[in-house]
C-alpha cells in the first residue's frame, strides 16, 4: 500500500470517528491557488536565504558583498507580468524597506562601497552611479595617499627600491650617467641625494587603473587567494585591501563568539580565570 492512500484510509477513518472535525478544520486548509502562491513566495525569498548563508560566514569577506547583494536583491524583486496581484504588493513592499537601507549619505555606505572596490569580484561598482562610483575611487586614493606618506614615499617599492640603489652604485655606467646628467633626457625633478623623484599621485593613480582593468573574479571565488597571489602587483591597493576585507558584514561572528563563551562559561566552571576564558574561546573558535 503506497503512503498516499494509507494517509487517505487514516483520514476517512478519523473523519468517520469524529464526523465533526471536517468542519473545524475544514477553513485550515490551502486551496490550489493558495499553495501555487506559496511556491512563488518561496522562490522571491530564497535567494534572500543564501544572502543570509553569504554574510553570515567569517571565512570569507563580507562586507565587500553587502552593496553587491542588496543591488542583486532589488534586481530580482522587480515587478513580473506573470506574477499575481499579491506578489507583486509584496515584492513591492520588501523592495521599498530594502532601499532605505544603506542611505547614501551616511558613513557606511562609503565604507561598503570602499570595501565592495577592494573586493576584485566587485571592484569594478556596477551596483553605483558613474558619480558614486568617482567618489569611491577619490576616497581610495587619498587613502592610499597617506597609507604612502607614512611608508615614507615609495621607498618599499621594488622597481624604486632598485632604481635608487642603481644610482648609488659607482659602476662605469654609473659615472657616464653623472656625467651627462639629463641633457639627454630633458629636465627632471630630483631630492636632495641627486635621485629621481616619483610623482606618487601618478603612480597611485597607474596602480588602480591597472587594478580596475582587471576581470572581475566570479562570485563564487575566495578574493584573500587572489590577493595573496597578485599582492605584490598592486603593492599599496594591497595595504588598504587588508584593512577593509578584514571588517565583518554583519554581526553573526561576533554574536558567535558570545554563544561560545556562555558554553565554556558555566555553574560548574564559573571559577574561571578571565585570562583562561580568552584563551579558551580563542581555541574554540579557531582550531
Amino acid at each position: 500500500m503506497t503512503y498516499h492512500s494509507t494517509t487517505s484510509n487514516l483520514r476517512t477513518h478519523l473523519l468517520t470517528i469524529h464526523p465533526a472535525s471536517s468542519c473545524s478544520s475544514g477553513h485550515l486548509e490551502l486551496s490550489t491557488s493558495e499553495w501555487t502562491l506559496l511556491e512563488q513566495v518561496r522562490a522571491v525569498l530564497k535567494p534572500f536565504k543564501t544572502a543570509t548563508e553569504a554574510l553570515s560566514t567569517d571565512r570569507f569577506p563580507t562586507a565587500s558583498a553587502v552593496l553587491p547583494l542588496k543591488y542583486v536583491l532589488l534586481s530580482h524583486l522587480k515587478p513580473s507580468i506573470g506574477d499575481s496581484a499579491a506578489l507583486n504588493d509584496m515584492k513591492t513592499k520588501i523592495s521599498t524597506d530594502l532601499e532605505k537601507r544603506y542611505n547614501p549619505n551616511k558613513d557606511a555606505f562609503m565604507l561598503l562601497n570602499t570595501s565592495s572596490y577592494l573586493d576584485p569580484r566587485f571592484h569594478r561598482l556596477i551596483h553605483l552611479d558613474r558619480d558614486q562610483q568617482q567618489e569611491v575611487r577619490e576616497r581610495v586614493k587619498s587613502e592610499l595617499m597617506v597609507i604612502a606618506e607614512d611608508c615614507g614615499g615609495y621607498e618599499e617599492d621594488g622597481e624604486v627600491a632598485a632604481m635608487a640603489k642603481g644610482t648609488q652604485e659607482k659602476t662605469a655606467l654609473g659615472a657616464m650617467g653623472d656625467l651627462f646628467g639629463n641633457v639627454y633626457q630633458g629636465a627632471e625633478s630630483t631630492d636632495a641625494s641627486g635621485r629621481p623623484t616619483v610623482d606618487i599621485g601618478n603612480v597611485l593613480q597607474q596602480e588602480m587603473l591597472i587594478y580596475e582593468s582587471e576581470t572581475p573574479l566570479p562570485t563564487d571565488s575566495d578574493p584573500l587567494s587572489w590577493w595573496k597571489a597578485s599582492g605584490s602587483k598592486y603593492s599599496h591597493i594591497a595595504q588598504l585591501a587588508r584593512r577593509y576585507l578584514s571588517i565583518p558584514g554583519s554581526s553573526v561572528r561576533a554574536e558567535r563568539v558570545f554563544s561560545t563563551a556562555g558554553i565554556i562559561v558555566n555553574k560548574k566552571r564559573s571559577a574561571l580565570d578571565p585570562e583562561n576564558v580568552d584563551r579558551l574561546v580563542f581555541l574554540a573558535n579557531n582550531l
